[in-house]
């Protein structure tokens, strides 16, 4: 069982990922430095940005306040992605050492290609950049975002270094299992955003429910839903007591009952095909 914020899973590489982040999509770069901050000092150590948010500066701050004020920056686990404009091999070096800079550190910890491009090729030259970069050692982890089976395939073939994550939106109603699946088949870890359903989760009846057995929020239930199928969410919030409510999950575990409640929620045919894989990965037989 999961105990905490700081608690890792392994990636198919070696290295280790917190099972849970800090999502910044949507944070002005002049807010980023202090909220990055906070979320570090209350616990989490995923802080998750982007090119495409341009609030990679603001995020840089806020790691190194977090660093100068005792926190090992080997604990910090920092995510960025090339968007669609930056992809191609040339473009993604020049893109990956923009955001390298903007960030003020030394290693990323994860890079992803933010989408897959429609054009052909562009998606396996983009590929090699990351892997090239990570072979250099500036970035530990490489991976995807949004892409599907016939995508993530085509890197599987062509590539040389398999993704280690794919960031892509789950939630209670938006399973996404047979993704799910195929990553776990695969060894990828599945990286949860929007996984409060862009706030949907709040109001639903069947969380409500479930929350009330707990003495916990419907989104505590639903990012709880997350780890314990060994799922990364990163939920996003400017609030520092929802950045609390987010972190005070690690203190009970869902039932299978309540498990397989919040797997048939949207997705009932979905979930009865994957409900032994998610059962067994949550007793640790992911990998």
């Amino acid at each position: 069982m999961v105990k905490s914020s700081l608690d890792r899973l392994p990636l198919n590489d070696g290295y280790t990922i917190p099972v849970i982040g800090y999502g910044t999509s949507g944070i002005k770069n002049e807010e980023a430095e202090e909220l990055v901050f906070k979320a570090i000092m209350r616990g989490f150590r995923l802080i998750d940005t982007a090119s495409w948010y341009r609030n990679e500066e603001g995020v840089g701050r806020g790691i190194q306040k977090a660093i100068n004020a005792g926190i090992s920056r080997e604990d910090i686990f920092v995510v960025s992605k090339a968007w669609k404009d930056e992809m191609g091999y040339e473009q993604t070096m020049d893109a990956f050492q923009r955001s390298e800079a903007r960030l003020g550190l030394d290693y990323m910890d994860l890079y992803l290609i933010h989408w897959p491009h429609e054009a052909e090729g562009k998606n396996v030259d983009t590929w090699r950049a990351l892997e090239e970069l990570k072979e250099s050692g500036r970035v530990r982890s490489i991976g995807v975002s949004n892409f599907n089976r016939g995508e993530l395939n085509e890197l599987l073939k062509e590539g040389r270094i398999r993704p280690a994550v794919n960031q892509i939106p789950v939630s209670p109603g938006n399973m996404n299992a047979d993704l799910d699946e195929f990553c776990s088949s695969k060894n990828m870890v599945i990286m949860a955003y929007s996984p409060l359903g862009a706030g949907k989760v709040h109001k639903d009846k069947k969380l409500m429910t479930i929350g009330n057995k707990y003495d916990k929020t419907p989104a505590q239930i639903a990012l709880k839903w997350c780890i314990d199928r060994e799922v990364v969410p990163i939920p996003k919030t400017s609030h520092d007591e929802r950045m609390k409510e987010n972190l005070e999950i690690f203190d009970f575990e869902l039932s299978d009952e309540d498990m397989d409640t919040i797997n048939n929620m949207g997705q009932k045919l979905a979930a009865k095909r994957s409900s032994d894989t998610n059962k067994n990965k949550r007793h640790g037989s992911r990998r």
